[in-house]
């Protein structure tokens, strides 16, 4: 239960429990509880989309739920994805494109990327029939969380000295990607059935293949990275239940 209640303090704004840079390996093994918190946040997000809807049209509850999600998640993964898209696209050696991801400002390229994949959550969301909005938001969410989980299993830290993900990528184990991977799994079949197994390895396969490019690209993940990778996860994910639904 204390990693659980600190994994939902570290990704949403929820204060349920004290953050400490001094709990590193605590703080890892909150990863196993990851998708857990994915499922909570979809839970909310459903919840906001019916009472929502029960006043206003599918478009514009979407756009709320979308703003919504931002929020209970402090911007946190959004933050990395744009760092994370002005790195790589300022080009250059491996230092150039870790300054530039580690400087707090926004660049053009974040900025387009930003609009990009909000826009694009928003239309492939609302292409989903409104009763299937319920477990597509779910789905997104855990399996968004648990995609992280991957991405940091046994990658290097890309960064010389201390940062928060440097605590997760030493100290995760393979009993907390275990863990977490099956909470996944469970949650997948519940919802989806066998196809919940396929869009399961499709975005493990996507976090995988993820994870290598960044270790050969970089030389490891940061905590950018890894927001990031939820980010892309979640889009992949509504992207994958159009296609298999």
């Amino acid at each position: 239960m204390k990693g659980f209640l600190q994994a939902i303090s570290f990704l949403t704004i929820l204060p349920l429990r004290q953050i400490t840079l001094l709990e590193d390996k605590q703080l890892a093994r909150s990863m196993a509880f990851f998708p857990a918190v994915g499922l909570l946040i979809g839970l909310m997000l459903s919840s906001g989309y019916y009472l929502f809807s029960l006043i206003l049209p599918k478009p514009l509850v979407i756009w709320l739920i979308i703003g919504l999600l931002a929020f209970l998640t402090r911007c946190l993964h959004l933050d990395g994805f744009a760092d994370m898209i002005d790195g790589l696209a300022s080009g250059g050696s491996k230092e150039r494109i870790l300054e530039v991801m580690r400087d707090s400002r926004i660049g053009s390229f974040g900025v387009f990327s930003l609009i990009f994949l909000i826009g694009t959550k928003y239309l492939a969301l609302n292409q989903i029939p409104a009763p299937s909005i319920y477990s597509s938001l779910i789905l997104m969410t855990v399996l968004g969380r648990n995609s992280m989980v991957l991405v940091c299993y046994r990658s290097p830290y890309a960064r010389e000295g201390n940062g928060l993900g440097k605590l997760f990528t030493e100290s995760l184990g393979y009993r907390e990607v275990i863990s977490s991977s099956l909470i996944t799994l469970a949650i997948m079949i519940f919802i989806l059935g066998i196809k919940g197994i396929w869009l399961f390895l499709m975005i493990s396969l996507f976090s995988i293949g993820y994870r290598f490019y960044f270790i050969k690209r970089l030389g490891g993940v940061t905590g950018d990275i890894l927001g990031a990778s939820n980010e892309l996860a979640e889009l992949l994910s509504i992207i994958f239940l159009l296609i298999i639904k």
